[in-house]
C-alpha cells in the first residue's frame, strides 16, 4: 500500500474517462496537423511576410482554444493529476442511495471517508470489517477494496 503508482488506479481512470481523453487527443492532433499544414503553405507562399504574420495569428488562436480545452479537461477529470488515495480502516457505515449508488463509510482515527463502491463490494462487506482501500481522491470512488479481517458477530 505504500507505492503511490498503482496500475489499478490508472486502468480504472482510463476505463471511466476514455471518451474525454480520446476527444482531447483527437482535437490536439487535428490542431497540430492543421497548423503544420499552414506552416508548409506559408513557407511556399510568394508573400512570405504576410503569410507568416497570418500563421502567427492562427497559432495564437489555436493555442488559446487548446489551452481552454485542456483546462476544461483537467478540471473535469482532476484525478489524473492526483495520487491515488490509500486507506486502511474499518467499515463504519453502509448506505444505499435510491439512484442506485452504493456507499461505504470507512474510518479509523481520522475523519471517516464516504466512498462510492459497486454492488458486489457493498454486499460482501459488513459494518466493522477491516479493509484496505485504493480510491479516487476527488471523485471518492473505490478502485480496489481488500478485506483484511471480517468482523465476527
Amino acid at each position: 500500500m505504500d507505492n503511490w503508482f498503482d496500475g489499478d488506479y490508472y486502468i480504472y481512470l482510463w476505463r471511466t474517462t476514455w471518451p474525454y481523453i480520446s476527444a482531447f487527443c483527437l482535437i490536439w492532433g487535428f490542431v497540430l496537423c492543421r497548423t503544420a499544414w499552414k506552416f508548409i503553405l506559408a513557407c511556399r507562399s510568394s508573400r512570405k511576410m504576410l503569410s507568416f504574420i497570418w500563421l502567427g495569428w492562427v497559432i495564437f488562436v489555436w493555442s488559446a482554444v487548446l489551452a481552454v480545452y485542456t483546462n476544461l479537461l483537467l478540471h473535469s477529470q482532476p484525478d489524473w493529476l492526483n495520487r491515488p488515495g490509500m486507506m486502511k480502516g474499518t467499515v463504519v457505515e453502509k448506505t444505499y442511495d435510491p439512484d442506485g449508488v452504493y456507499f461505504l463509510t470507512v474510518g479509523d482515527g481520522a475523519p471517516p471517508i464516504r466512498l462510492k463502491v459497486d454492488r458486489n463490494v457493498y454486499e460482501e462487506l459488513n459494518v466493522r470489517d477491516q479493509v484496505n482501500l485504493l480510491y479516487l481522491p476527488v471523485r471518492r470512488e473505490a478502485v480496489r477494496c481488500e478485506l483484511i479481517e471480517r468482523f465476527a458477530e
